[in-house]
């Protein structure tokens, strides 16, 4: 047998070879025409999606359905506040701008101390700005506030990248309100140094409107007036601004007057565009609509994204964007503004930049598609949270509760109360809720009784399976949780994208793939589904639990699917001790770190087709490869940033209080009651072997993902449930 094992795992690994070659294989990244036109970005902060189809917004409508449209995910590397959104555009990577980031001057200005302002940057510099340039007067403060980030964060890249092309770049517009500046539009458009090329930003282009709050608003004659003299450009950023000065006053101004402010400076923005739609040449040029920065209601909500329209050269009409970053039609990240800029002058992304272009698809009716998705995006991101939480409760009563009795060698009560059962319930709610979102429920209450009548009739199904045969139920669940997410996985991920143990939209750390939920609980359900097979079956089931373990394994690692670089690791090493330990192979170090270092060859194999993938194509995997291949030491920051990630969840989070809950009842297990262990390895030689594996599985994922200690828990839910299930039956 032993013999057979070896053979199964060399073909194990050459198979994973053969087929993950074949899943990285990707399309290439959009190209951009080579006929150079201009890029305007227009700057309606706090504007939400239900603006888009209000009456007085007629020309943006126009463009919207000329071009593209999304959500855009408004994460920075700080709160959601415009002196951090608009940096991150500019940087293309979630930033940080402090206030430093709301004062740019132009050089005509005098700075707050008096004084010359080209003198006093080029004190704080060394630059000396020209006459006509924007500076960001304290660039310095916002470029060591982004160096103390985990992450590579270069203010200014895009305004940097351009000005290396010979591009000139302008900046135009302001958000000042009363004594305060709201000048961040510079940030968007400015280089390294923080100097913005040509552009106005001053006092002068508002005017007096007694009945406007705060007495000043965007004079837009002026503003028309600056434009046609910023034409000659080749990149320009204009900050309509009237939107954040009602913002800023919303608390101060009764609800119907701001509901008539806003439709009025909604109007005047709208008809703007109109103004500058017309100027422009689509064939060539490209116009950006960007709300950077959600409304503050809007984030009490949960809501946190925006809506963008792009309009213009490579972007088909009636369409909505998506980017690599997302994989998501309808969603771009705000970090993907600046690469599409660049793409669309035929540059270079830099590795600083964490976003990619975004590109366009057909989606029918274009504000439906972005309403659905955002309402069914809302209810994951609001109840997620409160449903795990239950969720998680429940485990640990029902564990502890179990512990307890196996411990005090009682038999009556448990039955009396069901306990049985209810483990076998906490097993089921991962496949439960992975089916929740094809009932397409998207509200509290009937999500809540759907998901109860699902939970209570996998749990039937299951007792009625054991009641036949024992074990036939755990294998059935095994099967149907492993089959659904990989079979959702090949077919575009709708369930995994929708389910409340998957990934959150709003908060951004994830759009597609497998998450480290999903990728515990599919690791450790092949493994103990295979260990019960083995138990009824004998070892000539053997080579299809290879086969299901190397699905698995080459999902987990395509970035066209699984896209989860740290579950391919988990795969590798528990799948592998796994195989030794199904074989009745004696476990030694030796052997157990020879099998997973040729193991680890593979997610190597699948990181370098990632990067071969090309920019515009590839996932995280892949960027964070290239990175680690132009400067080593970015592997220790991606590694310190893991660590510091799990080491947060796993003091603060519920989900350590399972994974501790369950591994501390195991250990006791070992010990108390004498013998009781040992007395089940002795029965069930296989089961005790699944047990093992999916120890290693929890383990391998707490090592290997940013969010280990959610992976590790959930890998416990096929492993420490049902061993009290059968202890509980045997005792």
């Amino acid at each position: 047998m032993r013999k057979r094992c070896g053979t199964g795992l060399l073909f194990y690994f050459l198979g994973l070879l053969v087929l993950g070659a074949t899943l990285c294989g990707g399309a290439s990244a959009y190209a951009a025409g080579s006929e150079r036109g201009r890029v305007v970005m227009v700057i309606i902060d706090y504007l939400t999606l239900e603006d888009l189809g209000r009456p007085v917004t007629g020309n943006l409508q126009r463009l919207m359905h000329q071009g593209g449209v999304a959500l855009l995910n408004t994460t920075t590397g700080g709160s959601r506040v415009p002196a951090n959104t608009y940096p991150t555009i500019g940087a293309g990577a979630h930033a940080v701008g402090t206030k430093a980031a709301l004062a740019a001057y132009e050089c005509s200005e005098r700075p707050p101390q008096g004084g010359q302002l080209a003198a006093e940057f080029a004190q704080r510099t060394g630059y000396l700005p020209r006459p006509g340039n924007v500076v960001v007067l304290d660039i310095a403060r916002i470029v060591k506030e982004n160096a103390k980030l985990e992450y590579p964060v270069v203010p200014g890249a895009l305004g940097g990248e351009l000005k290396a092309a010979g591009l000139k770049v302008a900046c135009l517009g302001n958000a000042d309100w009363r004594d305060g500046l709201g000048r961040q539009v510079a940030t968007i458009a400015m280089d390294e140094s923080g100097v913005v090329e040509a552009g106005f930003v001053g006092r002068e282009l508002l005017v007096q409107d007694a009945y406007f709050p705060g007495g000043w608003r965007t004079n837009y004659d002026l503003l028309w007036d600056k434009w046609l003299r910023l034409k000659t450009a080749d990149f320009v950023v204009i900050d309509l601004g009237d939107t954040s000065r009602l913002h800023a006053a919303k608390e101060e101004v009764a609800d119907p007057i701001f509901r008539q402010r806003w439709e009025e400076a909604l109007a005047r923005a709208d008809a703007f565009l109109g103004k500058l739609a017309a100027s422009l040449d689509f064939r060539r040029d490209l116009l950006l609509v960007v709300a950077p920065t959600p409304a503050s209601e809007a984030l009490e909500n949960g809501d946190w994204v925006t809506p963008v329209v792009m309009v213009g050269r490579g972007v088909p009409q009636g369409t909505v964007l998506v980017s690599p970053s997302t994989k998501r039609p309808g969603v771009i990240m705000n970090t993907d503004i600046a690469p599409t800029v660049l793409e669309f002058f035929g540059l270079r992304v830099p590795e600083c930049m964490s976003g990619r272009p975004a590109t366009a698809v057909r989606a029918g009716d274009q504000l439906s598609f972005l309403d659905d998705l955002r309402e069914k995006s809302l209810f994951v991101h609001n109840f997620r949270v409160p449903v795990i939480k239950i969720y998680l409760s429940y485990t640990i009563a029902v564990i502890t509760g179990a512990v307890l009795f196996i411990l005090a060698r009682e038999k009556e009560l448990p039955r009396r109360l069901r306990l049985a059962p209810l483990l076998l319930s906490v097993m089921v709610v991962p496949l439960a809720v992975l089916l929740m979102p094809g009932l397409g429920v998207f509200k509290p209450f009937p999500y809540i009784a759907g998901l109860s009548v699902l939970v209570a009739t996998l749990t039937l199904i299951m007792v009625r399976f054991e009641r036949k045969q024992p074990f036939a139920g755990f294998i059935f669940l095994s099967a149907a949780t492993a089959g659904l997410i990989l079979a959702d996985a090949f077919t575009g991920a709708r369930l995994l994208k929708a389910s409340l143990l998957s990934y959150d939209l709003m908060g951004g750390a994830r759009f597609y793939g497998i998450g480290n939920e999903y990728m515990g609980v599919l690791i450790s359900a092949v493994i103990f589904g295979g260990a019960c097979a083995f138990t009824i079956w004998g070892r000539r089931v053997f080579p299809g639990v290879l086969l299901l373990m190397g699905i698995a394994t080459a999902t987990l690692g395509a970035p066209g699917f699984g896209a989860n670089f740290g579950g391919l690791l988990t795969a590798v090493v528990a799948f592998a001790i796994s195989s030794l330990v199904f074989a009745g192979v004696r476990l030694t170090w030796r052997s157990a770190l020879t099998v997973c270092g040729v193991g680890l060859l593979l997610p190597g194999l699948f990181a370098v087709c990632d990067l071969l993938r090309g920019e515009g194509a590839q996932s995280h995997v892949g960027r964070n490869l290239l990175l680690v291949l132009q400067d080593p030491g970015a592997a220790l920051d991606i590694i310190k940033r893991k660590m510091a990630m799990n080491i947060k969840l796993f003091r603060y989070t519920i989900w350590s209080r399972v994974l501790a809950a369950g591994i501390g009842g195991l250990l006791i297990l070992f010990y108390r009651p004498v013998g009781v262990m040992r007395v089940f390895r002795v029965r069930y030689p296989y089961l005790f072997s699944g047990f093992v594996g999916v120890v290693v599985t929890a383990v391998a994922a707490f090592a290997f993902n940013d969010s280990g200690t959610v992976a590790a828990a959930m890998a416990t839910i096929f492993g420490i449930p049902p061993l009290l299930y059968i202890l509980l039956r045997e005792c």
